[in-house]
């Protein structure tokens, strides 16, 4: 079973109270690695296979809850390199953000199932990887100008360009290997790409993307028909530039131009790669060399 590059496993799942987690710290029997600074132990890989196991039935091997332990604590380490709190408290809190916004409770039964009432099990090798996953993405990545100032460059290059020559929009951005679309956009029924169908939503519901439509005809309710809006558009995952086309009826139809930030993957490598990963056990690194594509990404001793 060929494991493909993992995205953050668990950004909903989680359980516990909020008892003490700080009291041992001391390295468990049954070594079988380290992630930079933290062991492995047979103990975490079999707490590991059956968490596995409730999220997908059937996955619950020594070497896919070896890369998922790697997976989450590869950024754990980046985390901490970085200079985010990484100690007792900081996870004590993601247990409490956990806590309050899981929106799975059965699979949270399931869960707490696995580690009994063993706090530290769950602390270890359960919220760490959470917090590790969830904050290096959300908290870091996503949020951080440093990282995707060269996408930002080259979204603010063509917007400069395009505010020059309006008309020319979409041969810029095929100069700039950049793909314009054209968009439909109302409070109606949210953002749909010219050419395509839109089902309309059920009685009473709101449509797909009411919220950026809203975003979006705010925007360009401040040029008119043929104008480049003057400023980017900032989205989760990327800048956007618009020209403003035509309105028709309560649609207003506009260009769009797409520059995506930079790719979490290349940037998780860039930084992980530095963290050294031991793994002792000799038959358990063979299968996970041989059945984790993004095992030849790793600082491997």
């Amino acid at each position: 079973m060929k494991i493909k590059p993992l995205l953050p496993i668990a950004f909903v799942l989680m359980t516990v109270g909020s008892a003490a987690f700080a009291a041992d710290n001391s390295v468990r029997p049954g070594v079988v690695g380290r992630i930079g600074g933290i062991p492995v132990t047979e103990i975490d890989l079999s707490y590991r296979s059956r968490v596995s196991e409730v999220y997908y039935p059937g996955s619950g091997k020594r070497y896919v809850a070896l890369a998922q332990l790697v997976k989450g604590y590869l950024a754990f380490e980046v985390l901490k390199d970085l200079g985010v709190p990484t100690d007792n408290a900081a996870l004590e809190r993601e247990a409490a953000r956990i806590d309050g916004s899981t929106k799975a409770p059965e699979v949270l039964a399931k869960i707490k199932a696995v580690y009994g009432e063993d706090r530290r099990g769950y602390m270890d090798t359960f919220v760490r990887v959470v917090y590790g996953e969830r904050g290096l993405y959300n908290e870091v990545f996503l949020k951080s100008a440093a990282i995707h100032q060269e996408t930002r460059r080259l979204a603010a290059e063509f917007l400069a360009e395009a505010k020059g020559a309006p008309s020319s929009f979409a041969e810029i951005a095929k100069k700039r290997g950049l793909t314009a679309g054209t968009l439909r956009v109302s409070l109606d029924n949210g953002i749909v790409r010219e050419g395509e169908r839109k089902e309309k939503p059920s009685a009473g519901a709101a449509p797909a993307g009411v919220e950026q439509a809203r975003r979006i005809l705010e925007s360009a309710g401040r040029v008119r028909p043929g104008e480049v809006v003057p400023d980017l558009i900032e989205w989760q995952e990327g800048d956007q530039v618009l020209r403003v086309l035509r309105k028709e009826g309560e649609a207003t139809l506009v260009e769009s131009v797409n520059v995506p930030k930079r790719a979490y993957e290349d940037w998780f490598w860039e930084n992980a790669s530095k963290v050294r990963v031991t793994i002792d056990d000799k038959a358990l690194k063979e299968r996970f060399l041989k059945e984790v594509s993004w095992a030849r990404n790793l600082s491997l001793d």
